[in-house]
């Protein structure tokens, strides 16, 4: 209870100090009914809708990346096994549907750098599918799946600078790309090629000295593997300028790998959680601080609504920078920080 609250708090603090931010909404928590009335008077937040508003991106844009000084290049293979991954977990597809997929869009990135998206993808899953045999059958299972997605026509015109242009508006501290009306597994799919996106744009140009902040909200539902865009953001992605704030409800679902990840976040405020978490989460601060589970129990079970402990740096009584002590903590109202 509170983290939503405790979110926007955050990001009031954030465009205080002249910092915007960026709300992926794939669960509808940041709608504006959902805003709190101060917030969306001093953040003036804009929604952009993307079901009317298509957004900017190439799922199939070859990145590049820096190495020892070099810029290589992302070859037409690479760009195919990254959004085959993204497709493969969403979907769950077999490694002869993963095959298919790849090899349609190595080849078409391979003969139309530029015009290959997600129309080019569904008209070479169809001609490998009519040519019949086991590829075909391939293929037409792929087209299945991914029909509807295509359909909802979630990307539009690439625009490279896009993110920065959301990050650089002095008017609106706050955008919100909201994935309202999309079926789940849609919403899912563009919130991770747009992770993508925002990671190899600032890879090549972000900066540590220069935060962006992102809010990802049930970040449980989204793909935790380390070599998918939000291991690589939690593996990486500060020292590009990538601010991760993340919420979740439930760290149950997640394997020990997965929640390790998480628990790099150089911060973390826990909430009261629901009674079928509450030894997940005593686990997790037990082994953080070396205390007894039974006394974190008892602790989270006591927090009031708008109480949670925070563990993470912080300034002790003598005003020095503690990093391993932990806070019980009230989050102060926007009424109270203006």
């Amino acid at each position: 209870t509170g983290k939503t609250y405790a979110i926007q708090a955050i990001l009031c603090e954030l465009a205080k100090a002249g910092q915007n931010s960026v709300i992926v909404d794939y669960t509808n928590g940041f709608a504006p009914s959902q805003l709190e009335p101060l917030l969306k008077e001093r953040l003036d937040p804009k929604q952009h809708l993307v079901r009317r508003e298509p957004l900017p991106i190439n799922p199939f844009r070859q990145q590049s990346a820096e190495f020892d000084g070099l810029v290589i290049d992302e070859d037409p293979a690479n760009t195919a096994q990254r959004v085959v991954g993204v497709f493969g977990e969403v979907y769950t597809l077999g490694d002869q549907q993963k095959a298919a997929l790849h090899n349609v869009i190595r080849d078409g990135i391979a003969a139309n750098r530029a015009g290959f998206n997600l129309e080019a993808l569904i008209d070479g899953l169809a001609k490998l599918r009519d040519a019949g045999g086991p590829t075909g059958s391939s293929a037409a299972s792929v087209m299945a799946r991914i029909q509807p997605f295509v359909d909802m026509k979630p990307f539009g015109k690439e625009d490279a600078d896009s993110w920065e242009a959301l990050y650089g508006d002095a008017t609106s501290r706050c955008h919100v790309l909201q994935l309202a009306t999309f079926s789940r597994d849609v919403a899912r799919l563009i919130t991770e090629f747009s992770l993508i996106d925002l990671y190899r744009y600032y890879r090549a140009r972000g900066s540590k000295d220069a935060p962006r902040a992102i809010v990802l909200d049930e970040v449980q539902v989204l793909d935790h593997r380390l070599d998918g865009p939000l291991g690589q953001l939690l593996t990486e992605g500060r020292k590009f300028g990538i601010s991760l704030i993340m919420a979740t409800q439930t760290l149950s679902a997640m394997d020990s790998d997965a929640r390790d990840r998480l628990f790099q976040a150089s911060h973390k405020l826990f909430f009261k959680p629901a009674d079928t978490e509450l030894v997940t989460f005593a686990r997790v601060l037990s082994d953080a601080t070396g205390e007894k589970r039974e006394d974190w129990i008892n602790r989270l079970s006591s927090l009031a609504r708008g109480e949670c402990y925070s563990l993470g740096p912080a300034r002790n009584s003598k005003g020095q920078l503690d990093m391993r002590r932990y806070y019980k903590v009230r989050i102060d109202a926007l009424e109270q920080r203006y």
